[in-house]
């Protein structure tokens, strides 16, 4: 059994490293596994007007892990998009794991995912729940190591 087990770490390892935009629960539990928010450097607005300018401003900090100013700029995103467009919800909720905040990374999943399902857009939808799950998974375990 050992000469099972070890491979098969070691494949979630290589998988891990090579694909940085999967994160897996558990690599006992492949189906929970989860696209990242995607975060590739744009261009800066010329002026800060809209949601997605914010939305720009956010994902440029988040590649460089600026936290604060990432969920400073979510936050103006989701503000002028009167927190309907559930892109900028699951990001931020990203900056919120990131920072060990997971009641905050939550509550903004869970409102992407109504936001996702109320649009049909499915994927998208169970793609953000099992991101979820994840969060929850991860905040449980530290309470149960605390």
């Amino acid at each position: 059994m050992p000469l099972r087990f070890v491979p098969t770490l070691c494949l979630v390892i290589v998988c891990n490293s090579v694909l940085p935009g999967i994160a897996t629960a558990t690599p006992e539990e492949p189906g929970r596994s989860f696209e990242r928010p995607t975060t590739v450097r744009q261009p800066l607005p010329d002026t800060l007007q809209t949601a997605q300018d914010w939305q720009t401003v956010g994902r440029n900090a988040l590649i460089v892990e600026d936290y604060i100013n990432s969920l400073q700029a979510f936050n103006k995103a989701v503000d002028l998009s009167a927190g309907q467009n559930p892109q900028i919800l699951e990001q931020r909720g990203w900056v919120h794991y990131l920072q060990k905040r997971y009641e905050r990374a939550i509550a903004d999943l869970n409102q992407a995912a109504a936001l996702y399902q109320a649009q049909s857009q499915t994927a998208n939808y169970r793609n953000v729940r099992r991101m979820r799950l994840f969060i929850e998974t991860q905040a449980d375990e530290l309470n149960l190591s605390s």
